[in-house]
């Protein structure tokens, strides 16, 4: 079973996606149309108090509108970091029984050298004993 992981990006003020987001939701749709995961996880709480809505609110509400299935998307709608992403999503794919996690964000978010999201998620895949799970990495590189 594939299990997709799109990370969020903080919302703007006014409660609208931003253009990183929309990049990687983009991502996101494209994976769907071309592989068909199992499901796919929207990950990402609400980061922006001002904004007032949870990041996975609105990847949802997009995902939608660009014809994913509402029985294939998952929300997280808790964590407000990259490793609370991965805190929170990990578990989530091991309880659906995930033989791959593909992990989606934007390049110079998978590629930083701080609290960089494939070190996290393998760390959290080590914790929640889940290695048997295979990591890959889709991103607009």
């Amino acid at each position: 079973m594939k299990v997709f992981v799109l990370l969020g990006n903080r919302m703007r003020d006014d409660g609208t996606i931003s253009d990183l987001m929309r990049l990687r939701l983009e991502l996101c749709v494209k994976y769907y149309n071309d592989h068909k995961p199992d499901y796919i996880i929207v990950s990402g709480g609400i980061a922006n108090k001002i904004a007032g809505v949870a990041e996975a609110d609105k990847m949802e509400e997009y995902l939608l509108a660009s014809g994913v299935p509402q029985e294939v998307i998952i929300k997280e709608d808790q964590s407000l970091t990259t490793k609370q992403n991965a805190e929170f999503s990990v578990p989530k794919c091991k309880e659906l029984n995930a033989d791959t996690l593909v992990l989606c964000s934007t390049k110079e978010h998978i590629k930083r050298w701080y609290l960089n999201p494939v070190r996290l998620f393998k760390g959290y895949m080590r914790k929640y004993k889940a290695t048997d799970i295979k990591l890959e990495v889709y991103t607009n590189d």
